[in-house]
């Protein structure tokens, strides 16, 4: 039997419980702790699912050896059942930790998705900020050496940054002038969940054109003005790549 040292009435700990629940706690010690826990039944529910784990391991595990150990004697069987009854605990509380690590995590990972009618929405806003506010031609702009180079096609980019959507949501946001200084706003975001889609589809709002794809895990949004110059042919070049 386990034997501890600790003094009536004090809380009960981990290896208290266990103990108790495996039945080689001292009988001192099991009185005190039930008298303990008759004090607090919020340490006594703990305790009882405890027990009930103990009971539900301890019968599967003498279901699959107890046939390996039939010629030891009674007590020298009893240790050896609970042995693997204490680890198959252990283990079942490891993976149901891991298992509330995973939730958590994909529940992190599903709050940083974007849902298109948001990026959508938020492409809209954007163009609507772009459109009202003066950008020079000759702004300078430090942009992440990965956006998209659309030169070629007449569009330069004049602005970059980071779109906060939500408390963990984020979006990239370009702003290119085509040669008449109409903007064209391009807006990706990560999309790990959504199916790749990479010929971009359109959709018009008013006198808005909106160029929507997936592709590699990410959605893009390209967003100007129906009759500039150069929208669709930055959907090309960027959904081609």
């Amino acid at each position: 039997m386990t034997s501890t040292d600790h003094p009536s009435g004090s809380p009960p700990t981990e290896g208290d419980i266990q103990a108790y629940a495996d039945g080689t706690l001292t009988p001192e010690r099991a009185a005190a702790l039930r008298d303990y826990l008759g004090k607090h039944p919020a340490e006594a529910r703990r305790v009882a699912f405890y027990d009930r784990l103990n009971a539900q391991i301890q019968a599967t595990f003498q279901t699959t050896e107890e046939p390996a150990h039939e010629h030891l004697g009674g007590s020298r069987q009893l240790r050896m059942r609970r042995q693997p009854a204490g680890r198959g605990r252990r283990i079942l509380l490891a993976l149901a930790a891991l298992a509330l690590m995973l939730i958590a995590a994909c529940g992190w990972f599903a709050a940083t998705q974007v849902s298109a009618q948001a990026l959508d929405n938020a492409a809209v806003m954007a163009l609507a900020e772009a459109a009202a506010r003066p950008i020079s031609p000759a702004t300078p702009t430090r942009a992440d050496p990965a956006a998209p180079d659309l030169g070629a096609i007449g569009l330069r980019l004049v602005e970059h940054r980071v779109l906060r959507l939500g408390p963990l949501q984020r979006a990239d946001e370009l702003v290119y002038l085509n040669g008449d200084q109409q903007p064209v706003v391009v807006l990706s975001t990560m999309a790990s969940f959504a199916r790749d889609e990479p010929q971009w589809a359109a959709r018009r709002i008013g006198e808005l054109r909106l160029l929507t794809w997936t592709a590699q895990r990410q959605r893009f949004v390209v967003a100007g003005n129906a009759r500039t110059h150069g929208l669709m042919r930055a959907a090309d070049v960027m959904s081609a790549r």
